[in-house]
C-alpha cells in the first residue's frame, strides 16, 4: 500500500520538503506501507485550462510534466494515501499546489478515482501563526470534492494537520511543536490506510 508525498514548494531544498520528509519517514515505519515522493519544483506544468478533454477520456490535453510524471503516480492502483505539503504564500497554498490540485480534475470526472484515498496536509508558514490553518483547510476542501478521507494530525495533537514555522529562531529542525504535528500526521495517514485496506 503506497502513500505518495507531494512537495508543493517551488524550492527543492525547502523547509516544506524537510517537513514532508519527516511525515513520510514516520508513515514508512509502519509495516505494509510503501513511500513515494515527488517534488513539484522544476516540474513544467500549468493549471487546468478547462478544455473539457477529460470529460471524454481519462487523460489530459496538456502534454507536460503533470500528464507524463504526476498523472501515473496518482493513477497507481497501489496508491492508498496522499500527504500534501505546501508553503503558505499570502495566506494560502503555493501556486504549484493550486495548479496540481486543479489538474487532478480527470480523476474526479472519470469515476472518482481518488475516492477513499486517505489525505493529510502540511502547511509551513513564515511565522508561527502565518495562515497554516486556512491553507490546510483550502487543500482539504479540494480533496473532499474528490471524496477522499481527510485526516487531522492525529493523537495527541489532533488539529487540522501538520503545521510548521519556517522562521523558527532555532531553525525548522528545532520547531518541536510543529514537527510533532508533522510526524503525527504521517502516522495517522499510515494507520488509516492500513485500517481501511485490510
Amino acid at each position: 500500500m503506497k502513500i505518495l508525498g507531494i512537495n508543493c514548494s517551488p524550492r527543492i531544498n525547502s523547509t516544506t520538503g524537510y517537513c514532508l520528509s519527516k511525515a513520510l519517514e514516520k508513515a514508512g515505519q509502519n509495516k505494509g506501507i510503501e513511500i513515494e515522493r515527488i517534488d513539484l519544483s522544476g516540474k513544467a506544468f500549468e493549471g487546468c485550462k478547462a478544455c473539457d478533454y477529460c470529460r471524454s477520456s481519462f487523460d489530459c490535453s496538456q502534454n507536460d510534466d503533470f500528464r507524463n510524471e504526476i498523472f501515473p503516480l496518482l493513477a497507481d492502483e497501489n496508491l492508498k494515501g496522499l500527504i500534501i505539503a505546501t508553503p503558505v504564500y499570502f495566506g494560502s497554498m503555493s501556486a504549484q499546489c493550486k495548479a496540481f490540485i486543479d489538474r487532478t480534475l480527470p480523476f474526479r470526472r472519470n469515476g472518482f478515482i481518488l475516492k477513499d484515498k486517505v489525505v493529510g496536509v502540511i502547511a509551513v508558514g513564515g511565522s508561527r501563526n502565518g495562515g497554516q490553518e486556512i491553507t490546510i483547510q483550502s487543500v482539504q476542501a479540494a480533496f473532499l470534492i474528490h471524496d477522499c478521507i481527510i485526516v487531522s494530525d492525529g493523537f495527541n495533537t489532533a488539529h487540522f494537520g501538520g503545521m510548521c514555522w519556517q522562521r523558527h529562531p532555532g531553525g525548522i529542525q528545532n520547531d518541536d511543536t510543529g514537527l510533532k504535528t508533522v510526524e503525527n500526521l504521517g502516522q495517522k495517514v499510515a494507520e488509516l490506510v492500513l485500517k481501511i485496506n485490510k
